[in-house]
Order: C-alpha cells, then structure tokens, then sequence
C-alpha cells in the first residue's frame, strides 16, 4: 500500500506521516508541499490514497481534483482540511473526492476514513457529515444561493471579508498578494451581485455564514 500525503505545512506533514505509518506498518508513505509537486507525483506513481489539504500554497487544491482524477480515475481522495462548512465539504465531494476530514478530529477519524475509502466507500467526518444531512434537509437540492457559487478559493477569501478581514489581513493568512486578494475581491461581488464589503458582510450574517 502506498500513502500520498499533500500539505504545505512540513510540520503537519510529519506529523501524518507518522500517524499514518504507526497505523499501516507495511505501507509507504510520500509526501508532498504543492500542487505542481502533487500532479507530478500522482503522474508518476500509483497510489493507494491522496491525503489532501484544501490549502496548498498559493492554489486551492480543489482546482486541482479533476485533472487528479483524469490522470488516476481509481485515486481515493480524502480531504483533510481546516475548513468544514457545508460549501466546502459540497465543492470537495462535487470534484470528486471519496472523503473529507477536518483537521480538529481526533486522528481515528482520519484512519477511519482511509481504511473506509480502501474499501471502496465514502467517509465523510462526524462533524461534516451532520453538515451535509442539514443541507439535504433543508432542501440543498435546490437553486443555490448566490455565495454557492463562488469557487473553493473564493469562499475562503469571502469568509475573512465577510469576518471584516481587510485585504492585507486575508492576504497574509492565506500566504497570497494583497493584489490577489484584491482581484478575489472584485470577482467575489460580482459573482455574488454586491457593491462592498459592508454589504458582503450583511449577507454573511443574514445566511448564518458568520458569527
């Protein structure tokens, strides 16, 4: 068995490392820091599972999914990310992923995940899946509401805004330009139909988006 685990956090990464290697003895276990690395390794190489963070240097991972999928149509992908709310966990699963995770779980769930997605089954984490079942209820099937339909990246540049985040503060925790920021900014109210930040973060906390 060979384990491929996608995170630009070196510490973070060794520490699955281990985790992962203390669990499944017999296997190899890779590791890698970007997208570009991570598509060149999953070229190369067969694995049994991608261990994947939705942030990864200056791209969000989710971008890169359906060419992963396309290179390795079996690849199981579980998501292990910092971010699980509903618009996330729904983008990862639309691209194709088997499982999602969110980096606050114990450990177990993230083993629990690998070994379910070697079987050939969807995992998704306590906490995401009760997310999922609220959508579900609350009719999620339907027309999406106008922040569903910003891309992974999007969201997480809209939630720091919609936290009054300025720009260089959203710059800074996502490791991006103040100028990307800028851009995400203006795609982000025009995709969604607004004309400031004051009114983004109305919206936010009208739909519950933030606290």
């Amino acid at each position: 068995m060979r384990i491929l685990v996608a995170d630009d956090h070196a510490i973070v990464r060794s520490g699955l490392c281990r985790i992962i290697a203390d669990a499944f003895p017999n296997a190899a276990v890779g590791e890698v820091s970007s997208c570009e690395a991570l598509r060149d390794r999953v070229r190369e190489s067969k694995w049994s599972v991608l261990i994947l963070d939705i942030a990864l240097g200056e791209r969000n991972s989710l971008d890169l999914v359906p060419e992963l999928r396309e290179i390795r149509p079996n690849l199981p992908i579980v998501v292990l990310s910092m971010y699980g709310e509903r618009q996330f966990v729904i983008r990862a699963l639309r691209a194709g992923v088997s499982g999602y995770v969110t980096k606050d779980r114990a450990p177990e769930e993230l083993l629990d995940a690998i070994r379910a997605v070697l079987q050939g089954k969807r995992y998704l984490g306590g906490a995401v899946a009760s997310q999922i079942a609220e959508y579900v209820a609350l009719g999620g099937s339907g027309a999406e509401a106008p922040h569903e339909l910003l891309s992974a990246r999007e969201y997480e540049v809209f939630l720091l805004l919609a936290d009054a985040r300025s720009v260089s503060e959203a710059a800074d925790q996502l490791g991006l330009s103040v100028k990307t920021i800028s851009t995400y900014r203006t795609r982000i109210l025009e995709k969604m139909g607004l004309s400031s930040n004051g009114q983004l973060i109305r919206y936010a906390l009208q739909h519950g988006l933030v606290k």
